[in-house]
């Protein structure tokens, strides 16, 4: 339904129909009569709240028509309630209106969905508490015995209140349809609802908005960089920036760049986007790394930069109050921040996992970021220090590389592993190493990625080793805390004293973490001053300041971290860092394991001080040869990503196709594990003139869904993405209509992140 059947009647003597999506996991829209007094006001885009079920919810109009389609009954339409009464502007742009749509078609995600990104965050706006009160008339009717059996226990129920009931909290009675019941009582002019304009209350506890003038107390000091310590940029960046703005082109750049020289190609390229007074955002994966990058270019460019929150609608404020230009800063969400006029959208760190959305709609900020670039002619860049080969190899972007320099490399020594004993965790040249960095006063950083004082418990005689219970996966022993923690689901379990299969007492880790290699160090080092970051030290926001802000301010001798270490401020950086198992990340069932393993190796070395300051970084391996090990050796990136390109290409995984994670989840593992192959199937069978689909599985997923619930998973490729996002949309249709709503559950993910 379009708004094209409007005749030439003046609309306030028309009958209009609006076709209203509601936020909710719903593909098709709903048709609602539009009721005289709000006929000249509602408009394609505007929030209106409406009746849905026996609650009142807020969608979106997205066409207007006088006709209704033929199998649609005028009797059986409800009416708009109100358009909202809160703050926030009634009317959605168009551009993130259609963007929304585009994510629904990207993601085979429902329409419904996709409009939750773009509506006023809840947990900021003031919101309607629409109310049902009883009328004089109503109590009559109750007094009198004039209602019927079955309105009367809705209408005593709001009767019993004189302040009425929220609407959307309402519950119906147990028999008769709660809806037209509602319908009912208010046709009667029972009750009455009631929008409360002057009732509006907050959400509780809202995150408040920070902004140029504010500082964030959250980021530990201030962590200002001196203005001449940042590299200076070359003209011809600057130019083909210039060049790219002014274009009126949608363009894609890739920046292969250390830190320092992102942040200083930022700053400039704002300013540059200010200067033509248009908009501009920049993305990155964590809230902590968000508000760093907020105050170092506050400074750095002298301009009004907003950090969006996750739940904010700080966009939308300064929109209201006239501040255009604007320059929002924030993590994936902030991409549908209600600007105008958008000239640049940054993406910081565009392989980051943070910046894809692990729940409905799965979107991932970066191909977002590419789609409403197009509708605003804006200039997209995708910064890293290691760029994703998704990026790196995209044939559609301009890849500009900057080099460490010599000067700043640290020097870089292997260790062979093979060469030591089985459980060693620090080689003899490493614990040389670092007796020489303590007595010289040197600060250390020793890396591992993975947390816990082991991966695992085994029983040195029968092999036995506690899994959980609804994930199947290895428990991680914590020995500090004395128990088994499941890394999937949280579950926490007792040590067993015995095994449980052969009564044997001899229970052993495998599979070091930090917390081992923290006795570890404690053990050979006494003396030193030594902090541990990771997951679970820095879960608390008081401890992980005192850490973090000693980390920063050079306290401790000795810094044991994972890529925690990474996702907040860049630290100062170390006179000797130690990787103590650089092969570790690359045994993981992923076929990004190696390019995850590279980031990593990569980020660590880039916290040793340069070779002629002494900086020194030992690898610890033992596949000394792998492309990984030898790319982060020899300081070449090219090594890693055209052998890594070359794996990808041979095995048919991204960047030379586009994958889709497919899972089906439900109580009956018999009808989830049919349902999945017959899911299968219908993708493998291959229409006229489209690109045929590989199926790989369906295989029962190593953790299983919470509740009980069954899963099985496929994984499906395709050379083309659009074709790839139908097929499956409309197999997900074909399959919705064979199974029972509610028996089993159809999940999509298109371009996962995590395919372990």
């Amino acid at each position: 339904m379009t708004s094209d059947g409007l005749s030439t009647t003046p609309r306030q003597m028309q009958v209009l129909y609006a076709d209203v999506i509601v936020p909710r996991h719903i593909t098709k829209a709903f048709t609602y009569l539009i009721p005289p007094p709000l006929v000249q006001a509602i408009a394609i885009g505007h929030r209106v709240l409406v009746p849905f079920g026996r609650m009142v919810l807020e969608g979106v109009v997205i066409s207007l028509s006088n006709h209704l389609a033929p199998e649609i009954k005028s009797a059986s339409l409800r009416e708009i309630h109100s358009l909202p009464h809160d703050k926030q502007t009634s009317v959605l742009s168009p551009t993130l209106l259609e963007l929304s749509r585009k994510i629904a078609d990207y993601y085979v995600a429902p329409w419904g969905q996709c409009i939750r990104l773009i509506l006023p965050s809840p947990a900021m706006r003031k919101i309607s508490p629409a109310r049902y009160l009883t009328t004089p008339q109503g109590r009559t009717a109750l007094e009198t015995g004039l209602c019927p059996d079955s309105l009367k226990p809705t209408l005593n129920r709001i009767a019993r209140r004189t302040a009425g009931i929220l609407a959307s909290t309402l519950q119906p009675p147990r028999q008769g349809n709660a809806g037209q019941g509602i319908d009912d009582l208010i046709n009667k002019s029972w009750i009455m609802l009631v929008p409360a304009r002057n009732a509006n209350v907050e959400s509780k506890n809202p995150r408040r908005e920070l902004t140029v003038d504010e500082p964030d107390r959250r980021t530990p000091g201030d962590g200002f960089l001196p203005t001449d310590m940042l590299p200076k940029i070359d003209a011809s960046w600057k130019t083909h920036i210039a060049h790219c703005l002014h274009s009126n082109h949608v363009m894609t750049l890739v920046l292969h760049a250390p830190w320092e020289h992102r942040l200083s190609r930022l700053a400039d390229a704002i300013q540059q986007t200010h200067s033509m007074k248009r908009s501009a955002i920049v993305l990155t994966g964590e809230i902590a790394r968000a508000a760093w990058l907020k105050q170092q270019l506050s400074r750095l460019t002298d301009l009004q930069i907003t950090l969006a929150h996750p739940s904010s609608q700080s966009g939308r404020e300064q929109q209201n109050q006239g501040q255009t230009p604007s320059v929002i800063v924030g993590t994936r969400s902030a991409i549908f921040s209600p600007l105008t006029s958008i000239g640049l959208i940054w993406v910081e760190g565009e392989e980051d996992p943070a910046l894809k959305e692990l729940q409905e709609p799965r979107y991932h900020a970066r191909e977002v970021a590419r789609l409403r670039a197009e509708s605003e002619r804006a200039l997209v860049v995708l910064a890293s220090a290691h760029p994703s080969l998704e990026s790196r190899f995209n044939t559609e972007t301009e890849l500009h590389y900057v080099p460490q320099e010599v000067a700043l490399q640290p020097m870089i020594e292997l260790v062979d592993l093979r060469n030591e004993s089985a459980r060693t965790l620090l080689s003899h040249t490493l614990i040389r190493a670092m007796h020489d960095a303590l007595q010289n006063h040197v600060k250390i950083l020793l890396f591992l990625n993975r947390k816990g004082y082991a991966g695992a418990l085994v029983c040195r005689d029968c092999g036995w080793v506690p899994r959980c219970d609804s994930c199947t996966v290895p428990m991680t022993y914590y020995r500090e805390a004395g128990r088994l923690t499941c890394r999937y689901c949280g579950k926490a379990d007792q040590l067993p004293d015995l095994c449980p299969l052969c009564q044997a007492p001899r229970m052993s880790p495998v599979g070091e973490g930090t917390e081992r290699v923290e006795t570890e160090v404690r053990r050979v080092f006494p003396q030193a001053n030594i902090a541990r970051l990771d997951g679970d030290t820095l879960r608390h926001s008081a401890s992980a300041h005192i850490l973090w802000e000693g980390a920063r301010s050079g306290v401790w001798d000795i810094v044991i971290g994972t890529q925690a270490l990474f996702s907040r401020e860049p630290l100062p950086r170390y006179g000797l860092v130690g990787i103590l198992q650089a092969d570790s990340g690359l045994h993981v069932s992923d076929f990004r394991a190696a390019e995850r393993t590279y980031h990593l190796l990569v980020d660590a070395t880039n916290l040793a001080c340069p070779a002629s300051a002494g900086g020194r970084v030992i690898v610890q391996t033992r596949l000394p040869t792998h492309h990984t090990v030898q790319a982060l050796i020899s300081g070449d990136p090219d090594q890693f990503y055209n052998e890594e390109f070359a794996a990808r290409r041979l095995l048919q995984y991204p960047p030379v196709c586009h994958v889709a994670d497919l899972s089906v989840t439900g109580k009956e593992p018999r009808i989830v594990e049919e349902a999945t192959k017959r899911w299968g199937t219908e993708l493998e069978r291959n229409a006229r003139d489209q690109k045929p689909l590989i199926v790989l599985g369906p295989v029962p997923a190593i953790r299983r869904s919470l509740k009980g619930r069954q899963q099985y998973r496929m994984m499906v490729k395709g050379t083309d993405r659009t074709t790839l996002s139908r097929r499956i949309h409309e197999s997900v249709q074909n399959m919705e209509r064979e199974y029972r709503k509610g028996q089993i559950k159809f999940i999509v993910d298109i371009d996962p992140v995590e395919n372990g």
